[in-house]
């Protein structure tokens, strides 16, 4: 079994207020680097994306996803992980894995909400690993 712990106290993604949200929403881009002092290889360093979504209301096909995705320089977003579609009322969590994809250097979280009639969503993310590392806005 491999332990995770959240080092940081920066979420990727959370609702403001949390209010629900009606529509599509990014969270922040952050950088992500790695501690050195643990003379363990970046590339073995574990992260995973663990995600809260509470659902409710909606009509016409309501649905709500969180994706996790990545940039190499903090202006242009590709999908790399992409969280359950949910499409009933309720409160999900999911950890969303990065391991088979790897992260790059920013990261971000993405709320997407669509259907006839939105549903009310209020979404967290926070990210943990194997081993130290820090966020920077920057």
């Amino acid at each position: 079994m491999k332990c995770y712990a959240n080092r940081v106290n920066t979420r990727l993604l959370n609702t403001p207020g949390l209010t629900p949200v009606t529509a599509t929403l990014n969270g922040i881009g952050v950088r992500v680097f790695p501690d050195q002092s643990d003379r363990q290889g970046d590339s073995i360093q574990e992260f995973r994306f663990m995600t809260s979504l509470v659902f409710s209301g909606g009509a016409s096909s309501p649905t709500a996803q969180l994706i996790l995705q990545g940039s190499i320089d903090g202006m242009s977003w590709i999908d790399l992980v992409l969280g359950t579609v949910r499409t009933e009322a309720g409160t999900y969590y999911e950890g969303l894995d990065s391991n088979n994809v790897g992260i790059l250097p920013w990261v971000r979280a993405r709320l997407v909400i669509g259907g006839g009639t939105p549903p009310g969503v209020v979404a967290g993310v926070d990210i943990i690993s194997t081993a130290p590392f820090t966020l920077s806005l920057v």
